[in-house]
């Protein structure tokens, strides 16, 4: 074809390589005629540029684009909730300032317009923490690491001290017990996943008695565990995604512990952890309780 057209040709192709030939390799590959003697083409010189990383940070930019879209798509959808909430409030509290008797509620003037500003402030406090939450959800996506070293056992005695109160208070106990190590990870971050992860913990297995908490490590692997009522099967696999609320993945419902969130609290753990290209897994039984194991890639270069 390079010799017909005279031109150089220029094709981006997509390679199977690997023992099973199915890891993808992207290349561009670049055919030029040389010619010498009156036009006449004496051979070819072939070029291969390889572009797997370009192709990979396009890759990754599209999944970026699609997670902040997902995210911001569903907050949004949400902050539409209490807006309406509080629509309605300040409706119901003009009708009880207007001269004419408002319709009998058992309330006085005063009571509902003090219950209409107390659900109005509790309305806008959610829609405050769901902007908190979207804010913080950016941030992980688009911001970059603040990498140092980290002592992963003084992070994760820093996080059992802060939730010794709450523990107490619902008779649980928090251990922390392993072979830690330092990691080239962010501080912050690393803090909230072990926040998010304890907190989580106490706040949906605060119904079983002599709650423990486990805060491990060995050979660069981390875990949080707890006997709680455990995930069944067929929610391990959503845990970590935006908006499932681990509540009911462990069994708690409107009859449960009555706590509500976002459902982003794990989401957030899993992509502080996919930030720093590190894994992070679930091992839980039914009855048996629930162990979430992360780790950390350190930076390269």
């Amino acid at each position: 074809q390079a010799e017909s057209l005279g031109s150089n040709i220029k094709n981006p192709v997509c390679l199977l390589t690997g023992k099973h030939k199915n890891i993808p390799r992207h290349i561009n590959i670049m055919i030029s005629p040389v010619a010498f003697r009156e036009g006449e083409i004496q051979g070819f010189i072939e070029i291969v540029d390889n572009m797997e990383a370009l192709y990979q940070s396009n890759s990754e930019l599209e999944r970026l684009n699609l997670e902040y879209e997902s995210v911001i798509y569903a907050l949004s959808h949400d902050l539409r909730a209490p807006l309406i909430s509080i629509e309605g409030f300040l409706r119901k509290m003009k009708k009880a300032l207007e001269p004419v008797e408002p319709v009998n509620t058992g309330m006085d003037r005063e009571q509902i317009i003090s219950h209409c500003m107390d659900r109005i402030h509790a309305n806008a406090e959610t829609m405050n923490n769901l902007v908190s939450v979207l804010l913080d959800t950016s941030h992980i996506i688009t911001g970059a690491l603040d990498r140092s070293e980290v002592d992963m056992g003084e992070i994760a005695q820093k996080t059992a001290d802060q939730c010794q109160v709450q523990a107490a208070e619902q008779g649980a106990r928090i251990t922390v017990t392993g072979d830690f190590s330092v990691e080239e990870c962010d501080r912050v971050r690393v803090m909230q996943v072990y926040s998010n992860l304890v907190g989580n913990a106490l706040v949906h297995c605060r119904n079983t008695p002599d709650l423990v908490i486990e805060l491990g490590a060995k050979d660069h692997v981390y875990w949080v565990k707890d006997n709680g009522p455990g995930i069944p099967p067929e929610f391990q696999e959503k845990i970590f995604d935006p908006f499932t609320q681990a509540g009911s993945a462990r069994g708690f419902g409107a009859n449960g512990t009555g706590v509500q969130g976002f459902g982003m609290g794990m989401n957030i753990v899993f992509r502080i952890i996919q930030k720093h290209s590190g894994e992070i897994w679930i091992d839980s039984h039914p009855g048996k309780g629930t162990a979430i194991f992360f780790t950390f890639k350190p930076e390269v270069g």
